[in-house]
């Protein structure tokens, strides 16, 4: 490092920048209490166009220096971000007006859920309006940004013209950064394989461009400072052109200088090179600390720098194809913890994936832009070259495919500690540093080997403990979600669905399960068959090769199901789910712990639906808890007539409507605490002012997720801690 006095001064600028974020000096966005005010109002906005994005609902506009014009607010030099229905075409450099509602980022309200706050926070905009109207108020065009995105826009076109809306979407993220085209089904296959960093613009890709573009120049008899001065201002305006993403960043500024150097007569240096160009882009936005862009990126250069050199040293291999796979290598094996941190899970097959994938892309690119080089002026010969790209996209996709169907592609870990990430990163560096002191002396290799690996123990997360009771009732917006993890680690969760969160399986339920570590439920019991209870465990049960695996699916007695039901059962049978039927008095057992249905039995007769909902009894120890589904009416009544003992924890039903959770009920449960499952903004005004207030009477303390988020409770049978995700104090 002494040779590297530059780095050295980029080092320290990286830290002093990490210090002022921490110490609160320097702020996400510049938030207001009249901002906060505003939320959910009628505003008028005036704003420039800096960026535009295609949604399936219309168009997202960004604004900047926006004016938010409400009453006698007057808010001045924000970002704002637009979402527009209208199809209407507006240029970047437009100045707009724009009217409709404001309104703020969501926060994740359960364990493992997107942050789309802090999302939008990295890029300085606060928050959003959906716009009712929209006027241009001047037509001012940033010219060069304008046309770089008519050409994108045009070169999106073409590709999906020539290979189809699924193989051109691929291409046009792969080549264009545009990832509005390409379907959720391949971009997430392509995540949960280990290879969703090809559809980034990153070094990759710049790399091969730049240096096809340098050499080109060079053998036309171009000096390297004409070439270099001309690919570096090519691949500036590429850039621009993709989006300007953190992971393009950091490759233009190493690929400038690298390219520099070369001009120069300099000798480069990654590390030098890396260091300056972290610093410059964290003394710009130093919440990019936090961005899983930037950590990605920045770690797989990191890890090549650092972890390299010492898989040489504990696996020495002369082979000059090794050292393709100690880079791969380098680079999975540093990004653990990152990769845990963020998608809780670690793809098995990765390594062997990328072996494939990362050699084809130069082919890939190679053809991809000289196809869109020659149809400007040979259109049919530059398609016959852009269709060549394809075959590539067609062997990932298949390969994705065929890998899912191997012995677990994906384990699951769950979401790490912030501390055991910083722990892991420290103690790896000092065993780095150790083996580079005492590499020339000799010393049995195995041990360094397993004193290597045993480091990795230190970022397995271990969110369950034995001998212990876990229940968490999800924030599903309205509707139900209850994970348990029994005593010996049975998994069982209880409803699942929402009737406002659309895909609630796939974005709050999976998510959840898998920051936990849970990539299998052993039991689900859905109570009756109204979506808002089960619609999410509906997708769960398509998704379970990418998603997470439902072992048996519980249902109440046969004499309630209804069409509902009935086909969630067929669908189970259908990807392999068990199914099986629960009524009054059959149980469930783990040990010490035990879950019983206590309403209905095979004699109910009465109305299918809510009155009918499967009501469960938990015991473990001295703790007991009912979980009573959307129970009312007739079914509650009988309900009462069964209830024989006190319970600890209620779930109060039916999301907390009036007309549930009747005082004879409360009366005989005696529950200490209630937790109440129901959205935020339900129009049913769930909970109810009546029943909250029969709950206070009952001197029921409650918990409702609509102002919590995720309410978990632990036991272990005897002493009962209750935490909530929004307001993490624990209480016992």
């Amino acid at each position: 490092m002494k040779k590297r006095p530059l780095c050295m001064v980029c080092v320290g600028i990286i830290m002093m920048q990490f210090f002022l974020l921490v110490a609160g000096i320097r702020k996400m966005v510049p938030a207001t209490d009249t901002l906060n005010n505003l939320d959910g109002k009628q505003v008028h906005v005036l704003g420039c166009i800096y960026k535009k994005e295609t949604s399936s609902n219309g168009q997202i506009l960004y604004l900047k220096d926006v004016h938010i014009q409400h009453q006698n607010h007057k808010l001045e030099n924000m970002r704002i971000i637009v979402y527009n229905k209208q199809k209407k075409k507006f240029s970047l450099g437009n100045k707009i007006f724009v009217s409709g509602k404001l309104r703020s980022f969501d926060v994740p309200r359960n364990l493992g859920n997107y942050n789309s706050k802090f999302y939008y926070q990295k890029q300085g905009i606060p928050i959003s309006i959906f716009s009712t109207k929209i006027k241009i108020a001047s037509k001012d065009v940033w010219l060069i940004r304008n046309q770089l995105e008519i050409l994108k826009e045009k070169g999106q076109k073409v590709i999906c013209e020539t290979l189809g809306q699924e193989k051109g979407g691929i291409i046009s993220a792969i080549l264009l950064g545009e990832k509005s085209r390409i379907s959720s089904k391949w971009k997430e296959l392509y995540q949960v394989n280990g290879i969703g960093h090809i559809l980034a613009i990153s070094g990759l890709h710049l790399s091969f461009i730049g240096n096809l573009f340098y050499r080109g120049f060079r053998k036309m008899g171009w000096t390297c400072k004409s070439a270099g001065g001309m690919v570096i201002v090519l691949m500036a305006l590429y850039v621009l052109m993709t989006g300007a993403a953190v992971s393009t960043l950091r490759a233009l500024f190493m690929f400038g200088i690298k390219i520099g150097a070369d001009m120069v007569g300099r000798v480069y240096d990654m590390a030098t090179s890396l260091s300056l160009s972290a610093a410059i882009i964290l003394c710009w936005r130093p919440q990019y600390f936090f961005d899983a862009g930037f950590l990605f990126s920045f770690g797989s250069v990191l890890g090549i720098l650092l972890l390299k050199p010492i898989l040489e040293i504990l696996f020495p291999c002369k082979k000059k194809w090794m050292q393709m796979i100690y880079a791969s290598l380098a680079i999975q094996l540093f990004l653990i913890p990152i990769t845990l941190y963020f998608f809780f899970e670690i793809p098995t097959y990765a390594l062997f994936l990328n072996m494939i994938v990362i050699p084809l892309m130069s082919l890939l690119l190679g053809m991809a832009v000289v196809g869109m080089f020659f149809i400007c002026f040979w259109k049919s010969f530059g398609a016959l070259i852009l269709k060549g790209s394809g075959i590539f996209v067609t062997i990932y996709n298949y390969l994705c495919e065929w890998i899912l169907e191997l012995p677990n592609p994906r384990i699951v870990f769950g979401k790490p500690k912030c501390w055991q990430v910083v722990l892991f990163y420290f103690i790896l560096i000092l065993f780095i540093l150790h083996i580079q002191k005492k590499e020339k002396k000799e010393g049995k290799r195995y041990r360094k080997i397993i004193l290597f690996l045993s480091i990795f123990m230190i970022i397995i997360p271990h969110h369950f403990s034995r001998g212990k009771l876990e229940i968490a009732m999800l924030d599903v917006g309205q509707g139900d979600g209850i994970f348990l993890c029994g005593p010996q680690k049975t998994t069982y969760f209880i409803d699942g669905g929402s009737s406002d969160v659309k895909q609630v399986g796939k974005y709050r339920i999976e998510p959840f399960l898998k920051a936990k570590g849970v990539k299998t439920l052993n039991y689900v019991f859905i109570s009756h068959g109204d979506l808002d209870h089960l619609s999410g465990i509906d997708e769960m049960l398509e998704r379970q090769t990418i998603g997470v695996t439902i072992e048996n699916l519980v249902l109440p007695v046969k004499e309630v199901w209804d069409e509902t039901l009935t086909n969630l059962a067929n669908k189970a049978l259908h990807y392999g789910t068990k199914v099986f039927v629960l009524g009054k008095g059959e149980r469930l057992k783990e040990g010490e712990m035990q879950l019983e249905c206590v309403f209905p039995d095979h004699m109910y007769n009465g109305e299918v639906g809510n009155q009918s909902s499967m009501v469960l009894s938990l015991q473990y120890r001295e703790f007991d808890a009912l979980f009573t589904g959307d129970i009312e009416g007739e079914g509650e009544e009988e309900l009462q007539n069964e209830i024989k003992k006190t319970y600890d924890l209620l779930k109060v039903a039916h999301h907390g409507s009036k007309h549930s959770t009747k005082k004879g009920v409360l009366d005989k449960i005696q529950a200490k605490i209630g937790i109440i499952s129901s959205g935020r903004k339900n129009f049913y005004g769930h909970p109810h002012k009546e029943l909250l207030k029969r709950l206070e009477e009952e001197k029921v303390k409650v918990y409702a997720t609509k102002e919590k988020g995720c309410v978990t409770i632990k036991t272990d049978g005897k002493k009962m801690e209750l935490e909530c995700y929004l307001f993490p104090l624990q209480k016992k």
